[in-house]
């Protein structure tokens, strides 16, 4: 039976027990079934959360790892086509062309460079927008602890579920 089907059973033995007469060591025997079976259920559950959570960390590291390939690969790629420029300037070689391949000099288009120090006229200018306001979980929170009343804030309580 699923974990689900397990808690509604119990439950509804319980409000039986409340509103109807049965025996009471039927009933008792009959939850201490059903609460064995829903902690060796739980217990499984929670063994395969753990289980995908080690799989997304491994999944997570794998993935650093590549990524920090994939790093190295494109600063080796870089350095390569640095030093084919350099030698191709060098030797006066502009254009190459094979089957498999073909390499050649282009021109960028123009960029504008400034000088580092220099002041620009305010129409040259970009102003970014400011961020939007947004509220201050930690000071409504202290401001809610120390008894002051904010309309619609609440300090609210929650549990988690704790696995090890």
């Amino acid at each position: 039976m699923k974990l689900y089907q397990l808690t509604h059973q119990h439950r509804e033995l319980e409000r039986l027990a409340e509103v109807e007469e049965l025996d009471e060591q039927a009933v008792r025997d009959t939850l201490d079934g059903l609460t064995g079976e829903i902690q060796a259920k739980a217990q499984s559950v929670a063994a395969m959360v753990l289980n995908l959570e080690a799989w997304a960390r491994a999944a997570e590291d794998a993935s650093k790892a590549m990524a920090e390939r994939a790093q190295r690969a494109n600063r080796k790629a870089e350095w390569l086509r640095q030093y084919l420029s350099t030698n191709l300037q060098a030797a006066g070689v502009t254009k190459i062309e094979t089957a498999e391949l073909s390499v050649s000099f282009r021109k960028n288009p123009a960029s504008v460079q400034i000088a580092t120090g220099i002041i620009l006229p305010a129409r040259f200018m970009v102003q970014p927008e400011p961020p939007p306001a947004r509220p201050d979980k930690k000071l409504i929170a202290d401001a809610l602890k120390a008894g002051e009343s904010i309309e619609g804030c609440a300090l609210v309580q929650t549990e988690r579920l704790v696995i090890r």
